[in-house]
């Protein structure tokens, strides 16, 4: 009984580090190819960029972070989306100290909300609450954006995004986002 415990936990440990190895292969491969992308490429399109190594099942999300950050660098790329989706990532991995400094990077200084009704502020605030684990926050962001909701699309989008992440507020980030109803 001990021996079938430690082959299954050995086994474990072995997957693991073959996920981890693989992550830093694709990214080690990313790093090469997209770089070079256009934004919209890079940023914009599900499957390409960093999105793909969201979008598979091997978790590397870190390396996303990463691939971002070097994309930044290497084209002193100045879109709020891209750091926005490094925030994103670092707080998929955990890291809520790197998901809130990126975070704070694409607040407005200041919202015109007769020109544009997008709550974006608080949608940021609310995450950002969410990575300090301050629920009251989080739930007071929430509020002036279902307040707003059918004044801009983005609205009731995001609404829907803070409602799962006050559902699940004692579970990790990436649980949360992903499991938006």
């Amino acid at each position: 009984m001990k021996n079938s415990f430690l082959v299954i936990f050995i086994l474990i440990l072995f997957s693991f580090e073959s996920f981890a190895q693989n992550c830093e292969a694709l990214y080690k491969q990313h790093l090469k190819s997209d770089l070079d992308m256009s934004y919209k490429g890079f940023d914009q399109t599900m499957g390409k960029g960093f999105r793909d190594l969201l979008s598979n099942d091997l978790n590397c999300d870190k390396q996303a972070a990463l691939l971002i950050e070097q994309y930044i660098k290497k084209n002193d790329a100045k879109q709020n989306s891209l750091r926005w989706h490094m925030a994103q990532a670092w707080g998929h991995v955990g890291d809520y100290d790197k998901a809130i400094k990126w975070s704070r990077t694409v607040l407005l200084a200041k919202e015109d909300f007769s020109k544009h009704e997008l709550r974006w502020n608080d949608f940021v605030l609310a995450n950002i609450a969410f990575f300090q684990r301050d629920k009251l926050n989080l739930i007071k962001h929430r509020n002036s954006i279902a307040k707003a909701k059918d004044k801009h699309f983005g609205n009731q989008l995001n609404l829907k995004y803070l409602n799962s992440l006050i559902k699940y507020f004692d579970k990790p980030y990436k649980y949360a986002v992903n499991h938006i109803d």
